[in-house]
């Protein structure tokens, strides 16, 4: 698999490389303060870097949401799984008869 993730990163990172030797211009970057002009593969690579740090952002209150959610269901997990193990702890100490519902005449 990790041959398979390798090969992937190398693909990948040749596309990359040949989109920007093929689209080397340069561009104006117009920010608040004044402009800049920078290769194209530079603006869209760091369009690409606010967009996934913004996504990034946007998710994390959903995150926090889910952690809580999940650490919640562990504790009851725990708590049903201990109160499991004391009811056949409780029905293993009581009398054989009574066990298996039997009565003692």
């Amino acid at each position: 698999m990790n041959y398979v993730y390798l090969v992937i990163v190398f693909i990948v990172a040749f596309v990359i490389a040949l989109f920007v030797q093929i689209n080397n211009y340069p561009v104006n970057l117009n920010y608040f303060f004044g402009t800049t002009e920078i290769s194209f593969a530079l603006a869209l690579f760091l369009s690409f870097v606010v967009g996934f740090l913004l996504a990034v952002i946007a998710r994390i209150p959903q995150d926090l949401v889910n952690r809580r959610k999940v650490r919640n269901l562990e504790r009851e997990i725990i708590d049903k799984e201990n109160r499991l193990r004391n009811l056949y702890t409780s029905q293993s100490q009581s009398p054989q008869g009574e066990d298996k519902g039997e009565s003692k005449t």
